[in-house]
């Protein structure tokens, strides 16, 4: 499942373009069949998110200012860099 994560999320932040972000939250909800088990979601996109974040594909961003994701608290938007 992990590549095709990747390549939702990619879809999603070249859909989006380069000047607006999104929440991982939505691709969470795109995967549930069910209204409450997105949640359980939300790991396994953020692992994939670090992936693309260490190639350079995406940033992660709190409050519009780009964070570590992997030590920032709270919700988070991701944002590609590059097409």
């Amino acid at each position: 499942m992990g590549d095709d994560l990747n390549q939702m999320i990619m879809s999603m932040a070249k859909e989006r373009g380069l000047e607006k972000t999104f929440c991982p939250s939505e691709i969470a909800r795109q995967l549930s069949s069910k209204e409450d088990e997105w949640r359980a979601w939300m790991e396994p996109i953020r692992i994939a998110a670090i992936k693309l974040i260490d190639q350079d594909l995406l940033v992660c961003k709190q409050h519009g200012n780009i964070v570590d994701i992997r030590t920032v608290k709270g919700p988070i938007r991701l944002q590609i860099t590059k097409h």
